[in-house]
């Protein structure tokens, strides 16, 4: 979700602008929920190795689907603002045809273009016919894949152990047809990093514009793979500056934002500044942790504070803040927000690892879900991230002095 945050936010009604309320916000001060992740389904048509999911065959109705857009868009009423929600699961296709489908009908009829709608998939069963249902609706996309047929197969066979990428291979071009724009999101994990360059090169030769990829954090990396890593993002960094240099329109996230934390990073020092963003928001501005107008509806009908916590039968429970037919409980969420703290946030390796980090003054936490989840603190991140950040700001640093960028 993209957020506005306003430091000027006033609590005095609930009808504040920002999304954020103030960091000293009571109960009774934070915002309803505007913004969902719609669970549809917690099946799933592939075994990604590192998958969050507790795969239960927890599937919602469409009735309580429909409860689930009429409260985000009574709640958006409140702040004149535009509910939004995204399919997700599982796999959200799977539900296509009896939830999918008639609930866009639903909504498009009913609020017309005045509703956001979009979808996380692993496009295996996008055919035409689906893109082109999604592209009159105008929902969006965000397409989960992992690279070419070595990494696509071995992080993410079919439920069944047969290579997903031979089936995704001849819809690639198809997908990108009706969203040339779509973000490949990819995760590279410790037994497939020889691969991180060439799964990016991979996207680029396909016709991808943008490559958002992330290690997996849930895994142990030994030194050797951890210096694979290294020589992947050299070589990642090397591409990178050819394809700007010859004006290509490509972003590779998160490396493209290390530029923008190069300059943080400047005037942190210069200030005497640290961990200044988001000072003044409630939570600090971070996703997650139920500070916003955003949440995830389970098939249920409960309200979690992030999607990745829904049906968790280990730490989801921590993280229920209502459900949509008796509300929200404010007391809870505030509960999971205070537990956050970015001036606490430390290396799961040790604190001799921050010391010696030029991102040490501007360190947010990262994603403070995958840190409750590896370490049961939203305020430890995995040394995992931590070194895969320090080497794309490494990189990011010697092609500004190397090339300008």
């Amino acid at each position: 979700m993209n957020c506005k945050n306003c430091l000027n936010s006033q609590c005095n009604s609930k009808k504040f602008n920002s999304l954020y309320p103030p960091q000293n916000a009571k109960e009774e001060d934070l915002p309803n929920i505007t913004s969902i992740f719609l669970i549809l389904t917690r099946a799933c048509n592939l075994k990604c190795k590192y998958c969050f999911v507790d795969k239960q065959h927890d599937n919602i109705t469409y009735s309580t689907s429909v409860d689930a857009v009429e409260f985000i868009a009574k709640n958006a009423r409140e702040y004149n603002d535009t509910p939004s929600l995204n399919f997700f699961g599982g796999e959200p296709t799977l539900r296509w045809n009896d939830i999918i489908v008639p609930l866009t009908k639903y909504i498009r009829n009913k609020y017309s273009s005045k509703f956001s709608l979009s979808m996380t998939s692993n496009g295996l069963l996008l055919d035409e016919e689906k893109l082109q249902f999604m592209k009159n609706n105008d929902i969006g996309l965000l397409f989960s894949i992992d690279g070419d047929k070595i990494t696509q197969d071995l992080n993410r066979p079919t439920i069944d152990g047969h290579s997903s990428f031979d089936i995704l291979k001849n819809r690639i071009p198809l997908i990108l047809k009706y969203f040339p724009n779509v973000t490949f999101r990819s995760t590279t994990d410790h037994d497939n990093v020889t691969e991180f360059f060439n799964n990016h090169k991979f996207a680029v030769d396909n016709g991808f514009k943008s490559v958002f990829n992330i290690v997996n954090v849930f895994t142990n990396w030994n030194e050797n793979e951890k210096n694979d890593l290294k020589k992947q993002i050299d070589l990642l960094g090397e591409y990178y500056a050819k394809l700007k240099l010859n004006k290509r329109d490509i972003c590779f996230s998160p490396f493209d934002e290390m530029f923008s934390k190069l300059n943080r990073i400047k005037e942190a020092e210069k200030h005497n500044l640290f961990r200044t963003a988001g000072e003044g928001l409630l939570g600090f501005g971070r996703c997650g942790i139920g500070a916003s107008r955003f949440a995830s509806v389970g098939t249920d009908g409960t309200l979690y504070s992030c999607q990745e916590m829904v049906g968790n039968r280990e730490s989801g429970k921590d993280f229920i803040i209502g459900d949509i037919y008796n509300g929200l409980n404010n007391k809870a969420r505030l509960n999971i927000i205070h537990k956050f703290n970015p001036k606490k946030v430390t290396c799961s390796a040790g604190k001799h690892i921050c010391e010696n980090c030029k991102m040490n003054n501007i360190c947010d936490g990262a994603c403070l879900i995958n840190n409750y989840f590896v370490s049961n603190d939203l305020n430890i991140m995995p040394s995992i991230l931590c070194y895969y950040y320090q080497q794309l700001l490494d990189k990011a640093e010697d092609l500004r002095n190397k090339y300008n960028i």
